[in-house]
């Protein structure tokens, strides 16, 4: 995990060490959740490309459409 700093309002910052104590977790992982909530499919799309650049370097480490396909009939069937 990498750290981030960030200046708050010194009311804010009030507000968000309350509101951390009563929900009993910290200022920190509040600021997570919002950031996840706020920006998560622009996340997920960044995230998305990132995996397509990877899997475009390196073509070996992904699966075919049909390699899913029988997987994915091979783990339903398991399962029944």
């Amino acid at each position: 995990m990498k750290k981030l700093t960030a200046y708050l309002d010194d009311g804010f910052h009030e507000d968000l060490k309350i509101l951390a104590f009563r929900k009993r977790t910290t200022m920190a992982a509040l600021a997570r959740f919002a950031m996840d909530r706020t920006f998560e499919d622009e996340l997920d799309v960044i995230a998305g490309e990132r995996a397509l650049e990877e899997a475009a370097r390196d073509p070996s480490s992904v699966m075919t459409l049909e390699e899913y396909k029988a997987r994915r009939t091979h783990r339903d069937s398991a399962q029944c």
